[in-house]
């Protein structure tokens, strides 16, 4: 059974939605499945948890927190926020942690899904901009910088991560990407994996999410946007189908109210349970730069 690789946009029909799903099974990948409820990731965070009560932390590699005025924030007041409201966006990194990730950013290699070999931010801006239809491009390697390395390792961070999961996390992804600003139509910008239609995450069993913008950010230039508490109030139906809806059924079922933007300027900080419906604006006017720890 062969997975069709130009399936980008399947909830306006269930057959292709029940198909991915039973070939992610067939193929061994029962998290894709299992993680979408609540009631799962609450047995797997006990699991978790029991696993590591005769272990020790590796504080050796904790690192001094990059957030400014971190201390003025109380740890169980932030987690029971999101777990509320899905989200916090209170926080800011220190603008010393900011300026060598954005030059990292503006000489490292990039990559992108749309184009087949890899290139600068400069290439990009001189060379490409005008001939390539380029979306996203995502910077290699981002743990080659020390800054991103301690805020992987951010003792404030972790804590978070750690009562929001209910147990230590010993994995993280680190991703590092542009979003340029174009006029690009959504079907470009769907074939680039840019996630501009609402959907919610499901990266096995347990995940949370730490975003940075790294770029002032408001609607023009790819704000994220969430609906408040969804993560823990979907239909059945949306559980057993496509991760993936358009904007019509989300506002069907959700109110205003719960639609969220969050904008910000240089070192804004948000923390999100992404199990939640999200998606990114599209950059039209300004380019991106965006931070993302994925801890599970």
């Amino acid at each position: 059974m062969q997975e069709s690789t130009n399936i980008v946009y399947t909830s306006n029909n269930p057959k292709l939605d029940y198909k991915k799903i039973i070939f992610r099974i067939i193929n061994g990948n029962f998290d894709y499945f299992l993680g979408r409820f609540l009631f799962v990731r609450n047995l797997y965070s006990r699991y978790r948890k029991l696993q590591q009560l005769f272990r020790q932390k590796p504080v050796s590699s904790i690192q001094p927190s990059q957030l400014k005025d971190y201390q003025k924030f109380n740890i169980d007041s932030i987690v029971n926020n999101i777990h509320e409201n899905s989200y916090f966006d209170q926080l800011e990194m220190k603008q010393e942690s900011v300026t060598p990730i954005i030059e990292f950013a503006k000489n490292s290699k990039l990559t992108s899904p749309s184009y087949s070999f890899d290139f600068t931010y400069q290439e990009y801006h001189e060379q490409l901009k005008n001939k390539e239809r380029i979306a996203i491009a995502r910077v290699k390697n981002p743990l080659e910088i020390e800054q991103t390395l301690q805020l992987r390792h951010d003792s404030f961070l972790l804590e978070i991560a750690e009562k929001y999961l209910g147990y230590y996390p010993d994995n993280c992804d680190v991703m590092l990407w542009w979003s340029f600003a174009s006029n690009l139509s959504s079907e470009d910008r769907r074939s680039q994996f840019q996630t501009i239609d609402y959907h919610y995450d499901v990266h096995g069993l347990n995940f949370f999410y730490i975003s940075f913008y790294l770029t002032d950010v408001n609607v023009n230039s790819g704000a994220h946007r969430l609906v408040k508490s969804s993560h823990k109030n979907k239909k059945l139906w949306m559980l057993l189908r496509s991760a993936r809806f358009p904007d019509e059924i989300i506002h069907h079922y959700y109110s205003k109210e719960q639609i969220i933007t969050i904008e910000g300027n240089v070192g804004k900080c948000f923390l999100e349970d992404a199990s939640c419906f999200h998606k990114a604006l599209p950059p039209i006017e300004k380019e991106r730069l965006f931070l993302q720890l994925r801890f599970f």
